[in-house]
């Protein structure tokens, strides 16, 4: 309480920029398909769009409506970096925020000071929707690099405790969980999915009973959450478990319901979403599969028009066409999809939902080596009895001519983000 009431404070000493920010995405989330919701979205579109075309080089040959503005990604961006950046700020007062690089070269773009704000007043506004208040603890599970690290202090102020997932093990999550069940105060649990299911295991193996801890709801960041870790985690910690759908480059772009069907509300009062066609940048029809195409309504700095995320996703059949209120899933990232020896795309989620059974199973990794060529990488403290059984299931979605591999390993490496890939298309990454 004491630390939500200085929040607010500080913010209203400094002209009350969050609170406006987030008064407004809550009245839109709140009010998605009315009059006024909708004349809000489409002002900050057309705002967006008129400095996009005035200010950046990119952008200058004068596009009006958004069908008009070319689909671009990161390639295109990086060749381009410069004519992207308005003109209206030097590169002096832009925060540069520089991804990962999990899928190939790390991607830097810039934000506007702004648009700083707004991601922090989404970031409120969709934690409140999980159950999060300002003040509660926050326990997050990610990659925490040394010269990115916020000070002491900072992490005392917004309540926070950093597990680093280079170092999650299973002494790191016993420490976790006693401490969590020492303290007992209100806390959200925030993390990779894939980081989040070795808490399952870790779970499974050593409790008989449910987590003595106060978890208002955990969610699930930056990986495909599966379904058994979505159980698993509801039932040690009696508490709600959603999926966020974000990017470092924008940022919250959708977050799953609760209670809910699982389907994602999109943040529509910061950005607009498109589903694409794989091979065309015409739209599909709300329910069927595509590319995730954002507009991001807020990045005055370096703006995102109609930007390929690289993402593949479905609107709910029940989004309506004024304003794309929802996803009906996220299926993490192109170069993560399969496909069947027939070359028909094949969801991850098959995989994710087949997998769950096999508990003995630490990790793996299903590796698409060529059209009709497979690797399961299994790392198992104990003989694998299933391993046909696991073959001829994987055969059932892949085509029956599928050449599948087992190959038992002793680790699945992460990658330079802290996340471990489930899934490599290899065929993907050659062509």
């Amino acid at each position: 309480m004491v630390r939500k009431y200085f929040f607010w404070l500080l913010d209203f000493f400094k002209g009350s920029k969050i609170r406006r920010h987030y008064n407004e995405i809550a009245f839109v989330l709140n009010h998605a398909s009315s009059h006024e919701a909708l004349q809000i979205q489409q002002k900050n579109l057309s705002d967006l769009l008129r400095h996009a075309v005035t200010t950046t080089q990119f952008y200058k040959n004068g596009f009006t409506s958004l069908k008009d503005f070319p689909v671009v990604n990161k390639t295109i961006i990086r060749e381009s970096f410069n004519s992207f950046i308005s003109n209206k700020f030097r590169e002096s007062e832009l925060i540069p925020v520089v991804t990962s690089g999990s899928t190939g070269t790390p991607f830097k773009v810039y934000h506007d000071r702004n648009k700083k704000l707004r991601n922090s007043a989404d970031a409120i506004c969709f934690a409140h929707l999980s159950g999060y208040d300002i003040g509660d603890s926050v326990i997050y599970l990610k990659v925490w690099v040394n010269q990115y690290m916020k000070s002491p202090l900072r992490f005392w102020m917004e309540n926070m405790i950093p597990v680093d997932v280079f170092r999650l093990n299973d002494t790191q999550i016993q420490g976790l969980l006693r401490r969590m069940e020492r303290d007992n105060s209100t806390c959200v649990l925030v993390g990779y999915a894939s980081a989040l299911e070795l808490v399952c295991k870790y779970l499974e193996r050593n409790y008989k009973e449910n987590v003595n801890a106060n978890v208002q709801s955990v969610i699930a960041i930056s990986e495909t959450l599966n379904d058994y870790t979505k159980k698993t985690l509801q039932k040690y910690f009696h508490a709600p478990v959603v999926s966020r759908y974000s990017n470092i480059e924008n940022g919250i772009i959708a977050q799953q319901e609760i209670p809910g069907s699982g389907r994602y509300v999109i943040n529509t009062a910061s950005y607009i979403v498109e589903i694409l066609k794989m091979d065309s940048d015409e739209q599909v029809e709300p329910g069927q599969t595509g590319r995730i195409v954002v507009t991001d309504l807020f990045n005055y700095g370096m703006p995102f028009v109609r930007y390929d995320t690289g993402d593949i996703g479905a609107l709910s059949p029940d989004s309506r066409k004024a304003v794309n209120m929802y996803l009906a899933k996220v299926e993490g990232r192109k170069l993560d999809m399969l496909y069947d020896i027939e070359g028909n795309l094949v969801s991850s989620y098959l995989v994710y939902k087949n997998m769950w059974q096999y508990t003995d199973i630490i990790q793996y990794q299903l590796i698409q080596e060529g059209q009709k060529e497979y690797i399961m990488k299994i790392n198992i403290n104990d003989t694998f009895t299933r391993e046909t059984r696991l073959i001829q299931e994987l055969k059932s979605y892949l085509g029956e001519d599928a050449d599948i591999r087992v190959e038992y390993v002793s680790e699945i490496p992460l990658l330079s983000s802290g996340k471990r890939k489930m899934i490599v298309n290899k065929l993907l990454q050659n062509n």
